[in-house]
């Protein structure tokens, strides 16, 4: 008579258990880390070189953030209107965006902060007397 108990008790909880899944997901949707905010094409609303503003000069810059899947993919259109694309990687801290080009160098932009309505960062540029650092605040196209 133990027996037929507990072999009964261990059915029961081997059903139980199989009803309530185990608790597991063998097939989880991925997540993606990125901020969902970032995933759009930005214009800029205003450009700084320390602290005089050369907006106009960026009239023409356009930048685009895609993901599919594990593909990270931008766009840019340069403030002279010529086009590049490439990959990007956000850092885990989400402070900097890695951009290398398709068959360049990767350039990163630093002070990253992200918002709906916003993008700022900052990016070194080559001017006229040697690289000089520029404060971008973008907004959606």
């Amino acid at each position: 008579m133990k027996k037929y108990i507990v072999f009964t008790l261990v059915a029961a909880v081997m059903v139980l258990m199989q009803a309530c899944g185990g608790g597991g997901n063998d097939n989880p949707t991925p997540t993606s880390t990125t901020d969902p905010n970032l995933l759009n094409t930005w214009k800029v609303s205003q450009v700084l070189e320390n602290s005089l503003d050369i907006t106009s000069e960026f009239t023409q810059y356009r930048i685009t953030f895609a993901e599919s899947g594990s593909s990270k993919t931008y766009t840019l259109v340069s403030r002279t209107g010529t086009t590049s694309t490439g990959t990007w990687a956000l850092s885990t801290d989400g402070t900097s965006i890695t951009l290398t080009p398709s068959g360049g160098t990767a350039v990163t932009l630093s002070g990253v902060s992200i918002t709906a309505t916003q993008l700022k960062y900052n990016a070194d540029e080559a001017g006229k007397a040697g690289n000089v650092n520029l404060a971008f605040t973008l907004i959606p196209a």
